[in-house]
């Protein structure tokens, strides 16, 4: 689930990426915690394992991934129960695509100690890249229900039902998480969009306007603070959220066309509206479904001069050229 944010109007317009902190930390305690492990015979054998194991773990924390696996490899070929080698190899797998043979390792980890949280926040990672989402859910959820505290757990698990479309079970993870966690700027961010695809804008707004105090800036959290408001008939609010967007990006295309949306078809300012709806259109607006909507849009005023405007820069739907006659 990496890149964007949010399901919102045009589906999982952008999610948070899933937090891995907790899966690939390195931790010098989880390493000597595993080390008592080791199944070699032969001494030499061991400390050459233990060599390659540090080694690995240099590697993996310097990002040379291709060489960290090679270390952890030659580690568990000399002792394969050495530190959990295992462990780490894994974590180097996912990073370098290889999500599947991670998944793999994990899942005997898992079997070997079924109530370790830092395994299974790791085989919950690993089942996601692989994309087994239903398996890393279950890795997630058993997870927190050992660690009740534990925001990673609830995080990711949220986000998989959310990619699932179980979009009121994501809501609960995340209602868990931010009663751990109330400044948590992503969860205020999250709940307020998942509040918006429940049709629920009065909770929305709560969520969105804590989450706008920690990111005053954000443009994205203030488009859909605005629409919040628009959704409740609350104009002049969802005004002042496009007005502090465009007092950060004078060129912010979206929000000059919310506003104008709003100008010509509610506040019934048609001249300002225009006028808005031309520096949208300078600044590249060019959703042409958001374009239908507002011609759609039977309070629309100053209607032909919109239409000039969208025609103007190709936003106008067109319609099919008839069929050619026969010869």
């Amino acid at each position: 689930m990496a890149g964007g944010r949010s399901l919102y109007d045009g589906f999982m317009r952008g999610f948070r990426a899933v937090r891995i902190a907790a899966a690939c930390a390195l931790a010098a305690a989880l390493s000597a915690a595993f080390a008592a492990g080791g199944c070699a015979t032969d001494t030499r054998e061991r400390e050459i394992a233990l060599e390659y194991f540090n080694l690995g773990n240099a590697y993996l924390g310097l990002g040379r991934l291709d060489e960290a696996a090679r270390a952890f490899e030659s580690a568990m070929r000399l002792d394969p129960g050495l530190a959990r080698a295992d462990y780490n190899l894994a974590i180097a797998y996912v990073r370098l695509d290889r999500a599947g043979e991670a998944a793999d390792i994990l899942d005997r980890l898992v079997a070997d100690d079924p109530n370790n949280v830092t395994i299974l926040l790791a085989s919950g990672w690993a089942l996601h890249e692989a994309g087994r989402d239903e398996e890393a859910l279950a890795r997630y959820d058993a997870a927190a229900a050992l660690a009740p505290e534990n925001q990673d757990a609830l995080y990711n698990a949220g986000l998989i039902l959310w990619a699932g479309g179980r979009v009121r079970e994501a809501t609960d993870r995340f209602t868990r998480l931010l009663a751990i966690a109330p400044g948590d700027a992503d969860v205020l961010f999250n709940l307020g969009s998942l509040e918006l695809a429940l049709d629920d804008p009065s909770r929305a707004a709560e969520y969105l306007g804590r989450y706008v105090e920690r990111k005053p800036q954000d443009a994205e959290g203030l488009l859909l603070l605005a629409s919040a408001w628009e959704r409740q008939r609350q104009f002049s609010r969802a005004l002042e959220a496009y007005d502090r967007i465009i007092a950060v990006d004078a060129k912010s295309a979206s929000a000059w066309f919310g506003r104008a949306r709003l100008l010509l078809t509610v506040v019934e300012d048609p001249d300002r509206g225009l006028e808005d709806l031309r520096r949208a259109l300078e600044a590249g607006f060019s959703d042409k479904a958001a374009a239908a909507a507002l011609l759609a849009n039977e309070t629309l005023l100053a209607r032909a001069d919109v239409e000039k405007e969208l025609d103007a820069r190709g936003l106008l739907k067109q319609e099919p050229a008839p069929p050619a006659e026969g010869p």
